[in-house]
């Protein structure tokens, strides 16, 4: 399986397999993703004392849909994010929202050139909020989480039953 992921404050697009990471940690990822909805609690993001937390949010977007947030110390948000397997209403209605997000765009970026494009196949779209500008130090490993989201996400989906 390939995934798409995309910057909704630049339409900047690149495709993962999801190689390079271990089982262990997608499972410990789909943990904290499986804690942090159904406690409805932000969970500690990269280990137990993290003081970084995910915020999976409440949505109507439907199951095979994750919306989060990526929360500073200082309970600033930092990113959010959406994942899904694919298209559908909910998944286009979770894009959207994560388009509208995002703030702040890199010059020539105009979020209409991909805000109704919603791939087919599985995708994560991060929008980049204003807050990272005060913890830059989150760009270092802010890449590297999200996709470990995304993938223990996916992996974590039944197949969904044919017709």
């Amino acid at each position: 399986m390939r995934l798409e992921h995309w910057n909704a404050n630049t339409g900047f697009y690149r495709e993962s397999d999801g190689s390079g990471y271990p089982d262990s940690m997608t499972r410990t990822y789909g943990r904290l993703i499986a804690a942090a909805g159904g406690l409805a609690t932000p969970a500690p993001l990269r280990g137990p004392d993290d003081p970084w937390r995910l915020h999976v949010l409440a949505h109507p977007h439907g199951p095979r849909v994750l919306r989060a947030r990526i929360v500073a110390p200082d309970e600033q948000p930092i990113a959010e994010l959406a994942v899904a397997e694919g298209g559908g209403a909910g998944p286009r209605r979770a894009w959207r929202e994560t388009v509208a997000a995002a703030h702040w765009l890199i010059d020539g970026c105009d979020p209409g050139d991909f805000r109704d494009h919603l791939p087919d196949a599985p995708w994560v779209i991060m929008a980049l909020l204003p807050a990272l500008a005060v913890h830059g130090e989150a760009v270092e490993w802010l890449g590297e989480v999200e996709q470990l989201i995304a993938w223990a996400f996916l992996e974590s989906l039944q197949p969904m039953a044919s017709a």
